[in-house]
């Protein structure tokens, strides 16, 4: 399968990126690492005339730590680099797991984060551990910019709330409280390198006195139209004493969260089973 011709641009400034899509809008398709983009130009489900790299652009593969602001990444910046990144594995052991999980090693080398999270698509496994961690996006334009929550960003299956003129040139992560710490449990469809067939984020923050739950967030993909957050499997952790009993129920009502687009039973099933673990292992960590 060949890729249709297309006008290539590699703009030295994010200033000159917006510029180009302001002339070429709809017509023109940012590259950063190019997994998804142009695999889809192959399958002819995009046909831009215009593709416009971010590779001339400088410092938009930086990971940058801040005590007070946290991580920071930019749109640059592999799956591969995450993975192997000293205070993204110190801080934030499941996503860099998470990372681990996309595709081969080939694909991690390009693939960027930003890219995967604009690809929007259901099953990505970054998208749960992010949407625990309750990440923004900064998204600018020819004449502005604005942050969004991640949660807000993916609309529907492969869309988001990306306007065609903007770019995403940074993704922020707070600071984690003390006493917290994440897991992310995942489920293959075919193969270790396929589509995740369904994968769960928790993030918990326990009280050291008496163990209570002081936060708990849960985050979902492959089981929705889009990654999701289980809120009322949530509430149900928030504020008690975790034990047996209290997972258990939290896991099932996370099951009823979903909305699988296919194979439900199993899927809702396995959600029940995953969101079990990651609260387990979470509670390890912390302990």
């Amino acid at each position: 399968m060949r890729i249709p011709k297309f006008e290539y641009f590699r703009p030295l400034s994010i200033e000159d990126g917006c510029s180009l899509l302001y002339k070429h809008k709809t017509e023109a398709k940012i590259l950063a690492g190019g997994t998804d983009l142009f695999v889809k130009m192959k399958k002819k489900e995009i046909l831009p005339r215009v593709v416009i790299s971010l590779n001339g652009v400088q410092k938009l593969d930086r990971i940058e730590w801040d005590d007070r602001e946290g991580l920071k990444i930019g749109p640059l910046v592999t799956h591969d680099a995450l993975v192997n990144h000293p205070i993204v594995r110190e801080k934030f052991d499941f996503l860099s797991e998470a990372c681990f999980k996309i595709g081969t090693r080939q694909v991690r080398n390009m693939g960027t984060l930003v890219g995967n999270l604009c690809n929007a698509s259901p099953s990505s496994d970054a998208s749960a551990p992010l949407l625990v961690l309750e990440t923004k996006l900064k998204l600018v334009h020819l004449y502005g910019e604005r942050t969004i929550p991640l949660q807000e960003f993916f609309v529907g299956p492969f869309q988001t709330a990306l306007d065609p003129q903007e770019i995403v040139v940074e993704v922020q992560i707070p600071k984690p409280a003390p006493s917290t710490a994440g897991s992310y449990q995942y489920l293959h469809k075919a193969s270790s390198v396929g589509e995740t067939l369904v994968g769960a984020a928790v993030l918990l923050t326990m009280d050291p006195k008496d163990s209570t739950c002081q936060e708990a967030r849960i985050g979902l993909s492959s089981v929705a139209s889009t990654p999701i957050r289980a809120k009322a499997a949530e509430r149900i952790l928030k504020g008690k004493r975790i034990d047996e009993k209290i997972i258990r129920e939290a896991a099932q009502v996370a099951s009823d969260e979903t909305q699988p687009r296919s194979r439900p039973w199993y899927r809702r099933e396995m959600t029940r089973i995953l969101v079990e673990r990651a609260i387990l292992q979470a509670m390890e960590k912390i302990r």
